[in-house]
């Protein structure tokens, strides 16, 4: 399959994420202790993989940094859908296109064109729509908050794969599972919580197991295709999970989602085909040529 293809698959599969976030807290794992235990059950099944296929674990510098910091945009994202709207999380997260756009442009010498502003316009504009006309962060809920943190973070991570050189996803999944569980205990030192939690421990069991099942093929998925597709390509690609996200929230959720949210919704949409489209144009001609 092609990296647009995969990346596609991989939005599918965030977008449903919010699912057993929920289901976790459900079992008593609040905060940052559903993704801890997915991400730990990641972290094990990626670094048995590395050993079964005698991998070299040395990536590039820059693309182990890429990696880390994608961990680290996984685990502030699966907190900020414990803290917020499943909704307004995915909308806000998807600010990094824009991040991403002017990281390419201002770091990677790749050209600004005309869509590209028409993209990152309508991806600001989108956000303040859904934070009801104030995007500032000083005013916004937690999960807000760290929902664009985490959009920030994935958009650097991607950036820095990208440009990396290539390595094996099996590597990069350890190192992003691993910087994701870090960034995890931070987040539950900060919040006081004991470690392993007395009562939940058979839910942090069935967290690593949904790590295992779940958590690692997407990370496999991602981290593959951010090697290969520039970063606000990927990430506009990755907006698929608005669409997920968005539709299973309001649908199994009942959460708000009013005309403002939904022309937010709209704009960053736009913003990523706007993105997009051209350049897939311009490989479905190559291909033909």
């Amino acid at each position: 399959m092609k990296p647009v293809s995969l990346a596609f698959l991989a939005a599918v599969l965030w977008g449903l994420w919010w699912m057993p976030i929920r289901w976790l807290d459900g079992l008593g794992l609040g905060g940052a202790m559903a993704g801890l235990a997915m991400n730990a059950g990641a972290f094990a099944a990626s670094a048995a993989w590395v050993l079964v296929l005698r991998a070299p674990v040395r990536p590039p510098a820059r693309a182990a940094l890429g990696a880390a910091l994608v961990g680290v945009g996984v685990t502030l994202y699966s907190a900020a859908l414990n803290h917020g709207d499943v909704v307004r999380v995915v909308l806000l997260f998807y600010l990094a296109p824009a991040w991403s756009k002017i990281i390419e442009w201002a770091f990677l010498g790749l050209p600004w064109r005309w869509p590209s502003s028409l993209a990152l316009g309508a991806a600001l504009g989108g956000a303040a729509l859904i934070l009801g006309g104030d995007a500032t962060a000083l005013r916004a809920g937690p999960g807000e908050v760290l929902a664009l943190a985490s959009g920030l973070a994935w958009a650097i991570g991607a950036a820095l794969l990208f440009s990396g050189g290539r390595t094996g996803a099996a590597v990069l999944c350890v190192f992003t599972s691993l910087s994701a569980v870090a960034t995890g205990l931070v987040f539950v030192w900060l919040a006081g919580t004991a470690l392993p939690p007395a009562r939940p421990l058979w839910a942090m069991t069935q967290g690593a197991g949904l790590g295992i099942g779940y958590i690692l093929p997407v990370l496999a998925l991602t981290v593959w295709s951010a090697q290969r597709l520039a970063p606000a390509t990927l990430s506009f690609l990755l907006t698929a999970e608005i669409v997920v996200g968005v539709l299973s929230g309001v649908l199994l959720l009942d959460e708000p989602f009013g005309p403002w949210q939904a022309l937010g919704a709209a704009l960053i949409v736009l913003g990523a085909l706007s993105e997009v489209l051209p350049g897939l144009r311009l490989s479905a001609r190559k291909e033909l040529t």
